[in-house]
């Protein structure tokens, strides 16, 4: 949808040209009048406009000025100069001024229309895939860092597809490591914060240790940090490829990493006043094993020596039984991405999405089903998901009806089979229940949209006007009058507007121009024009037919 804003000092032209555009139903136009350039830059200073009509001989600024402040705030309008002037120099100099095309008054509305359809033309001829290309790719690059995060959470969420595309993606996201090379990982604690830190000074604090530790390792070690929460990190550690590095092996280097790791800790405890606490394993690790290793970091740093402060530790894979923590089959990062996705799709209204992943989540309960401590901690992971959105989104009904005694207790379920089909069935009930919500929404905007509409028909009937009395965008309330009516939202403007005039012609012994005026119409020949293209008929023969018909 195009903006159009047509300025003359000249009502009856302003007029005349915004019931032309009005009540045409070709171009796509949302369109505005002003009667002066002065009216103009105020209603530009509110609203972006795509195209400009503007006749140059107007008072206190003529209409070559008007274009070139336009041109200053607005530099894709396309401005066109309506002029009662032949003279080469205006035309000359008007185009001079990026005018895209010039109409002499008098010349009809036909070659205005066309100009204005050239002018739709050149709008969209400027958005060249290029040129959006160009764009994302220099979104893409301020947003690499962000990215390389996000992948990496997938390999140590154990994710397979990533795991199996490792070079490609190494490549894509230019991550600095090497998808041939086994890697070390090194999961850093920050074992305090002072008290008095907000979230920017600790986010600020994280940074800072990340650059002491590229200062000390960057010689001879590429390392990628991985921010796991406010206090945890991840590094990805390997040794620089180059035959010049002087650490030829595994070993050499991690004790350098090990020397290091020590400096990185002193430092930032008497530079930064921030104890750390390390946590390596002592093999580097190849990475479709990096998932299961950095879970059993997770879980050393979690008990055991873990809760003292400032240690560096590595630990090996023949630790003493007595202190290893109890091994599990379950992939917790992977189930822990997973709840929060449902979360995510739950709280968007994404259906499908939501029903898949509740699907894996299920069968993965399937697949553990003799062990009855991981069936329990996968359902009770569920469970204040569904209840906690129940409990704030939905009627009491809803509740009742998906038993909610039932969903709290674990027992009552008979087998995992049965657990599978409640949930699915719950998912279906919210989700029936989520879309009735959304319709009732979207009926109380159309009605307020139709409301505003009945009794505004002799006002602005704009989009834009129309979008701030119901609190939405022009653009998405278009969208959202279709796909919940059927209709555009202009034919049910222009409908109405039909409807109040017969009605008025019929009941009423009002002038016909009081009747245009009544109905919104800027100037009584476009009512004409508008009455009989609907009906067939002049506004006046309606009139008289109809008043036989009472007869």
């Amino acid at each position: 949808m195009n903006r159009l804003l047509i300025v003359d000092d000249e009502s009856i032209i302003v007029n005349g040209l915004v019931d032309l555009f009005v009540q045409q139903d070709i171009l796509p136009l949302e369109v505005y009048g002003a009667h002066s350039a002065a009216e103009a830059l105020k209603l530009l200073s509110q609203i972006r406009m795509d195209i400009v009509i503007t006749d140059i001989g107007m008072p206190e600024m003529d209409g070559l000025e008007l274009q070139k402040r336009i041109n200053q705030a607005w530099p894709h309008c396309k401005v066109i100069i309506l002029t009662g002037f032949s003279e080469f120099q205006f035309i000359q100099d008007a185009l001079r001024n990026q005018g895209i095309d010039y109409v002499l008054k008098g010349e009809g509305d036909e070659v205005i229309f066309k100009a204005v359809e050239k002018a739709i033309e050149l709008n969209k001829e400027e958005v060249k895939m290029q040129e959006l290309i160009a764009q994302a790719g220099k979104q893409l690059r301020q947003t690499i860092p962000l990215l390389q995060k996000e992948f990496l959470q997938h390999i140590l969420q154990g994710d397979l597809y990533s795991i199996s595309r490792l070079a490609e993606h190494f490549a894509e996201l230019q991550i600095p490591l090497h998808a041939d090379h086994p890697v070390m990982l090194v999961l850093v604690r920050v074992d305090s914060f002072r008290e008095e830190y907000s979230i920017y000074d600790r986010n600020l604090l994280v940074y800072s240790i990340q650059n002491v530790a590229q200062e000390y390792l960057q010689s001879s070690l590429t390392l990628l940090p991985v921010e796991l929460n406010h206090s945890r990190m991840l590094w990805f550690i390997q040794p620089k490829i180059p035959a010049s590095n002087q650490f030829v092996t595994w070993a050499d280097s991690k004790n350098f990493l090990m020397g290091s790791l020590e400096l990185i800790q002193q430092t930032c405890k008497d530079l930064l006043g921030t104890p750390l606490s390390f946590i390596l394993q002592e093999r580097p690790t190849p990475w479709p094993q990096v998932s299961d290793v950095y879970g059993q970091c997770t879980k050393w740093m979690s008990r055991g020596l873990g809760l003292g402060s400032e240690f560096l530790w590595v630990y090996q894979d023949k630790e003493e039984k007595v202190c290893e923590p109890k091994q599990t089959s379950l992939n917790d990062n992977h189930l822990g991405k997973q709840l929060d996705q449902l979360r995510l799709y739950l709280q968007n209204g994404q259906k499908e999405n939501f029903e898949t992943v509740l699907s894996d989540i299920l069968l993965t309960g399937s697949d553990h089903a003799n062990e009855p401590m991981i069936e329990q901690e996968i359902y009770y992971s569920l469970v204040p998901i569904f209840l906690s959105h129940m409990n704030r989104y939905f009627s009491q009904e809803v509740g009742h009806h998906s038993n909610i005694s039932k969903l709290t207790s674990l027992e009552t379920h008979t087998s995992w089979r049965d657990i599978t089909d409640f949930f699915k069935e719950l998912s279906s009930a919210i989700f029936a229940e989520k879309k009735v919500g959304m319709e009732h929404e979207e009926n109380v905007v159309i009605n307020k949209v139709q409301k505003y509409i009945q009794h505004h028909l002799d006002g602005d009937l704009s989009l834009v006007r129309i979008g701030d009395v119901v609190g939405h965008n022009s653009k998405y309330l278009s969208r959202l009058y279709k796909k919940s009516t059927g209709e555009d939202l202009s034919s049910y403007i222009s409908r109405t507007k039909l409807v109040h005039a017969q009605t008025m012609l019929q009941e009423t012994s009002l002038k016909i121009y009081e009747i245009s005026s009544a109905v919104g119409f800027l100037s009584e020949p476009y009512f004409y024009r508008f009455f009989r293209k609907a009906t067939g008929m002049t506004p006046q023969e309606y009139r008289e037919i109809h008043s036989v018909d009472r007869r």
